[in-house]
Parts: structure tokens; sequence; C-alpha cells
């Protein structure tokens, strides 16, 4: 998988004037939860399944219109063959551009290595963060290479003239790496200890949607 999620492209363009989009996960719910009413027998879940997704991911390149008002207009408007390949193209699309949760434990892995191996991406991650910001709020998409620069030079700033008020004494203290949770210093926790804070089957729990204990 491809260094940063978020560069994955929103929309791609089918060269006939329409485009598709990919679709926000309350999107999918809703066009879910819209496939289950036009559903009247089992072997008819996939086609209006397909339909629903199509009547919010399909749109006009010009205007980024809609073409379809609903998964039924889709089903009168499209045929069966037309409906599969279009879905098709938008499922390739999705899991190329838009990965999800239900990635394997390896690909997983994969994508922290290569978070982990980029300082902008984790820059970006940190003033998010700390701004309580999405990086699909208007604010987040607007912001340039200069305004994460400035958040961080600031924030350094502000570390710094904090350290500065403080006596050599609780400087020292306040510069040494220590366990966020029983407080140890780094220096205490010796070769090759693990991390206390990390359960990884609490982890695979709650990216599985298995909810907390």
């Amino acid at each position: 998988m491809g260094l940063s999620i978020l560069a994955g492209q929103d929309r791609i363009s089918l060269e006939n004037g329409f485009d598709l989009r990919l679709l926000s996960a309350l999107e999918v719910l809703q066009a879910r939860r819209e496939a289950a009413e036009l559903t009247g027998e089992d072997r008819e879940r996939a086609l209006c399944s397909n339909a629903c997704l199509l009547a919010r991911a399909l749109e006009r390149s010009e205007g980024r219109r809609p073409v379809f008002d609903s998964g039924r207009a889709v089903l009168a408007g499209l045929t069966v063959e037309e409906i599969a390949a279009l879905a098709g193209r938008w499922s390739m699309f999705s899991r190329e551009s838009g990965p999800g949760l239900d990635l394997s434990r390896e690909e997983l892995e994969g994508v922290k290595r290569d978070l982990s191996g980029d300082p902008g991406e984790r820059l970006r991650w940190r003033v998010l963060r700390q701004f309580h910001a999405l990086p699909s709020e208007g604010r987040a998409r607007s912001m340039k290479e200069r305004d994460y620069l400035w958040c961080l030079a600031n924030t350094l700033l502000d570390r710094e003239e904090t350290l500065g008020r403080l006596c050599p004494s609780c400087r020292t203290g306040a510069l040494e790496e220590r366990c966020p949770v029983c407080g140890k210093a780094e220096a205490e926790w010796g070769e090759g200890a693990d991390n206390a804070a990390f359960d990884p089957d609490r982890f695979e729990k709650l990216r599985g949607g298995g909810g907390a204990d």
C-alpha cells in the first residue's frame, strides 16, 4: 500500500462526462439501508446494493452533481451489466484509494512502517490532534506546508518557554523520557523491555469493532 493514506484520489473520471467518487462511512451506511428497503429477495441483494452505492458515487464531471437521485432510479436507468461494471470499477477504486479497517495485520504493519518513516505525515498528525481536527475538514484540507511549519515552530517555542521557567533539576526531569503508565524513567526500563501501555489483544478487539470490555 502506498505511503500516504491521505494522498489517494477522492474521485476518478470515467471519460464519458461522469465521475466516480469515494463515499463517506455515513453514505455507505445510508446506501446499505436503502438497499435493504429495495431488496425483495436474497438474490436481488447484490444488485440493489450496487445500485444504491452508485446513486451516491456516480456524478457528472461538470458541476459534480449526482446522475441519479436514488438506487431505484439507477435500477430504472441502467442495465444489470452496466450496474455491475460500474460497481466493480468503484470497488477497485475504493480499495486502492480509500482503504478501510478490514486490513490484515500484515498490511496494517506496512502502513505503520510507511508513516513512521515520513516525518511530514507524523507532523501533520500531531498538529491535527492538538487542534482536534480531522484531515477531511475544510480547515485541515486548506492548510499548506508553511501552516504546519508555523504550528510546529510555535509548539516548540511553547515547550522551550515552559522549560525555561523550570529550575535545573526540574528541567532535567521534564526532558527525561518516562513511561506514560508507571512514570519510570527510560534509563530504568532495561534492554528489550516491552511497552506496558500497549495491549495487542485489546487493539485487535477494538479494530474489529468488538468494543472494550
